[in-house]
């Protein structure tokens, strides 16, 4: 008598399939409120550098060029922009004169040595900007502010959980640091 093997196809029954997906969901469920964490700390950080390189730059540019060159804040809340303006080249022999604030509203303004040079409104959705300085004059010279104090700016994640102020000190010279009423951010200092 011949035995025969009943042959077995290769697949997944409905039942391990079920229990995969209902892993899968637990795993997603469980892992949404770090995603969206990560993702609010990371819009504010992405928006704080942003100000930072666009200082940096400003900073620079004033003392390769030998112009003074004046970074200014604009707007509120979520509706904020960002930019610098380096004065005019000395003609027929005077001096250059003073750099004046630009409005980065303006698509055709803010230009340092013929560049533009902004962050636009809507660059970085949902990040909100507080109060706002006067605006910052880098000396040509040097790179210091004109005139000297210190300047910040805090910037608040889109859900509010996380703060990050930039600070530019007399020297000119920026950085980031997150106040001490809110949650530290791995890599900046607190203020």
């Amino acid at each position: 008598m011949a035995l025969r093997h009943a042959s077995r196809k290769s697949g997944f029954t409905l039942i391990e399939l079920m229990v995969t997906l209902a892993v899968i969901a637990i795993v997603l469920v469980a892992a949404t409120p770090s995603f969206m964490d990560f993702f609010d700390k990371n819009r504010v950080r992405g928006a704080a550098d942003g100000v930072i390189s666009l200082l940096g730059n400003a900073r620079s540019e004033a003392v390769r060029t030998d112009l003074d060159v004046n970074v200014a804040f604009t707007g509120s809340g979520s509706a904020w922009c960002v930019g610098a303006n380096s004065a005019a080249a000395p003609s027929g022999g005077n001096e250059a004169g003073a750099a004046s604030a630009c409005d980065c509203t303006d698509a055709a303004a803010c230009l340092v040595s013929g560049k533009r040079s902004a962050i636009d409104v809507g660059a970085y959705p949902d990040v909100t900007i507080g109060s706002l300085p006067a605006s910052i004059t880098f000396d040509s010279k040097l790179g210091a502010i004109v005139p000297v104090g210190v300047r910040t700016v805090t910037l608040t994640s889109p859900k509010g959980m996380y703060d990050l102020t930039v600070e530019v000190n007399a020297l000119g010279q920026a950085r980031l640091c997150v106040p001490a009423t809110k949650r530290a951010i791995a890599g900046v200092a607190a203020c």
